[in-house]
C-alpha cells in the first residue's frame, strides 16, 4: 500500500508526508509542481499557462511511474498524486480529465482539511479559495473506491499523531 497526502494548498501535506516517511522509514515522493516551479522561477503562476501546466502534469505522472506508484511491492509516501492534477486542471482550465483518476486500489488517501491557518508562500495562489477547492477534493475522493482518512485536526501535531496512529493500524492489519 501507498499513502498519499492530498488536499488544498497550505494544509500541511508536504510537512506531514516527510514526517510520516521519516517516522516509518519510508521513501517520500515530493510533489512535482513545487519542484518544477522552484526550478523555473520566471514561470507565470497566476494564471498559469496551459503549456506550463502540461509540463507539470507530465512531470508528476512520470515521477509517479518512476517511483512505483502503480506497484504495491514497497510501501511509500506520496505528497500528492493525480487527484491534485485533476482538481487543478478542472478548476484552472475547465477540462475534466478522468484519466488522472486512474488510481490503483492500494492507494490510501489522507485528505488534509483547510481549517488551519494558511502560510504565505509565493507559489500558492488559491489560499482564499481553499474551502471551495476542498469540496472538489471531497467530491472526487467520494467517487473513488480507495480508503480516505480525513485529517481535520486543527494543528500539525494533532494531524501528524492521528496519521501515525492510522498508518500503524493499517500496516498491522496488512500483516
Amino acid at each position: 500500500m501507498h499513502f498519499v497526502f492530498t488536499g488544498t494548498e497550505s494544509t500541511f501535506k508536504s510537512t506531514i508526508s516527510k514526517k510520516i516517511a521519516a517516522h516509518f522509514n519510508l521513501l517520500c515522493i515530493p510533489e512535482y509542481a513545487r519542484t518544477y516551479l522552484e526550478a523555473s522561477p520566471n514561470t507565470q503562476i497566476n494564471p498559469m499557462t496551459r503549456a506550463d501546466y502540461n509540463l507539470i502534469e507530465e512531470g508528476q505522472l512520470a515521477l509517479l511511474t518512476s517511483q512505483g506508484y502503480y506497484n504495491s511491492d514497497q510501501t511509500k509516501v506520496f505528497d500528492t498524486d493525480g487527484i491534485v492534477l485533476h482538481v487543478w486542471k478542472t478548476d484552472k482550465f475547465d477540462v475534466v480529465d478522468n484519466e488522472l483518476l486512474d488510481i490503483p486500489n492500494h492507494i490510501i488517501y489522507f485528505l488534509c482539511y483547510p481549517n488551519v491557518k494558511a502560510a504565505y508562500d509565493p507559489l500558492r495562489i488559491d489560499l482564499e479559495r481553499r474551502d471551495y477547492l476542498h469540496k472538489q477534493y471531497v467530491n472526487v475522493l467520494n467517487e473513488l473506491p480507495n480508503t480516505t482518512i480525513h485529517l481535520y485536526h486543527e494543528t500539525l501535531e494533532e494531524r501528524l499523531l492521528f496519521a501515525k496512529t492510522e498508518i500503524e493500524r493499517l500496516l498491522n492489519d496488512s500483516i
